[in-house]
């Protein structure tokens, strides 16, 4: 099979893959047959506010399975990190949804995981859509152009930070952020930061990572400057990105 010739609008992104890939397709039925062609063992979910007959056919010869839901009514999943890839062609007319349905995509895709998307320059301009994904936490914007559309990919989160979240389990990158959150909000200070570096010093938690990981979950810059300062206490060197 000629994949090139299938690497058609957002599919340009998308590079063929043998791997169980998971992907969610809203709303753009044309586009299934494509990416199971690009992703043959993918697990693909198709969600449309309706259900017919031309819908049906199309999620059957293309195996996918059909969600019917209106993502821009919130109707999404709620458990988070279930999709590597997120293909959202007409998301940029959601209207006063934008913004929400832009961050409950965002929960949806696991760390290494982006939503692909597209618009024309008279309806957005790059700068302002880079804000606003930004604002919505996507990371390494990309932009293509294709005709009279501009093509976006935008990550959940750098490679370098989902490399790195991949090194730990779940349950200690959640005590690491409640940790963190703690020290942050000023509650217990002096006792969270022990038990932050304790475990650290436990989980072989590196200077890298952890800041990375402040960078991620402390909004505060007084907050990260204290935990910087603290943090030398006991030799370990965080340099945050000015």
């Amino acid at each position: 099979m000629n994949y090139t010739d299938e690497r058609r609008g957002l599919l340009k992104f998308v590079p063929p893959n043998f791997l169980p890939v998971t992907v969610l397709v809203l709303e753009t039925a044309e586009l299934l047959p494509d990416v199971r062609n690009l992703l043959p063992a993918a697990r693909i979910a198709f969600m449309s506010p309706t259900r017919t007959p031309p819908v049906e056919k199309l999620c059957v010869e293309s195996r996918a399975d059909l969600l019917v839901a209106n993502y821009l009514r919130g109707q999404l999943p709620t458990e988070p990190k279930i999709f590597e890839l997120i293909l959202a062609q007409e998301i940029l007319s959601a209207g006063e949804t934008l913004y929400p349905t832009l961050l409950a995509l965002n929960h949806l895709l696991t760390d290494s995981g982006a939503m692909l998307t597209r618009f024309t320059e008279s309806t957005w301009t790059k700068a302002r859509l880079v804000k606003l994904l930004d604002d919505a936490i996507y990371k390494e914007i990309r932009f293509l152009r294709d005709g009279d559309f501009w093509l976006v990919k935008a990550r959940k989160c750098t490679a370098e930070v989902a490399a790195l979240k991949e090194l730990f389990t779940d349950e200690i990158r959640a005590e690491l952020s409640r940790l963190l959150h703690r020290i942050e909000y000023d509650i217990d200070v002096d006792e969270n930061f022990s038990r932050l570096m304790t475990l650290c010093e436990r989980e072989g938690i590196f200077d890298e990572y952890l800041t990375d990981f402040i960078d991620q979950v402390v909004v505060h810059v007084d907050a990260k400057t204290l935990i910087r300062s603290r943090a030398e206490t006991f030799g370990r060197v965080l340099t945050f990105d000015e």
